[in-house]
């Protein structure tokens, strides 16, 4: 498989030579996604030279997004792009936006979260969800028992509080893992889904 990147835009800061030729189930997840998203991304493209830690990471990734979960794909969204906001991730701001757009249909709400999300019309159980999204990734040794209360109190149950955690955790590690090597962010999630409010 070659890293047939397009010209003048690397992966990663990375001096990578091309990944070595995948095993069947990297050949399936990377088909899979493109498939999915009309794309390969580049933080594929350099998981891909550790087939060990590209099928680690996307069964987490699928763990957290199965159906049945506590958590809507709205407010998993908007758990990923907070965090990766709040990290300044470029790649991974592109694509959950991008991802919460298709959600919503509302690419206003979305760059309002991109900018502010206290600005944005959130619900309030949204609202208690970025606050503690943001918290967890600044500061996550001055989490307290009260902030959990506070999901608690906007309707959020154990199952949806232990989800929450776990997003918020998984994605600081994709943003921290982004930022580190320098992945690029993909041009087409950030053009994807680009619709007025409905």
């Amino acid at each position: 498989m070659p890293d047939d990147i397009a010209p003048r835009q690397a992966a990663s800061w990375l001096r990578l030579p091309p990944p070595p030729a995948p095993t069947q189930k990297v050949a399936d997840l990377l088909a899979a996604s493109e498939a999915k998203l009309g794309y390969r991304r580049h933080g594929q493209r350099v998981q891909a030279h550790w087939p060990a830690l590209l099928l680690a990471l996307e069964s987490v990734s699928q763990a957290l997004k199965a159906e049945g979960n506590a958590l809507p794909p709205r407010e998993r969204e908007l758990l990923a792009l907070v965090v990766s906001v709040e990290n300044r991730c470029e790649p991974c701001v592109f694509s959950h936006a991008a991802q919460l757009r298709q959600i919503t249909g509302d690419a206003v709400l979305v760059g309002t979260i991109e900018v502010n999300w206290r600005r944005a019309a959130l619900s309030a159980r949204e609202a208690a969800l970025a606050a503690y999204a943001e918290k967890l990734t600044r500061h996550p040794a001055e989490v307290e028992p009260a902030d959990l209360d506070a999901l608690r109190a906007a309707e959020l149950s154990e199952a949806a509080i232990l989800e929450a955690a776990a997003i918020v955790a998984y994605f600081n590690l994709s943003n921290r893992f982004h930022s580190g090597l320098g992945v690029a962010a993909n041009h087409e999630a950030y053009l994807s889904h680009r619709t007025a409010a409905r």
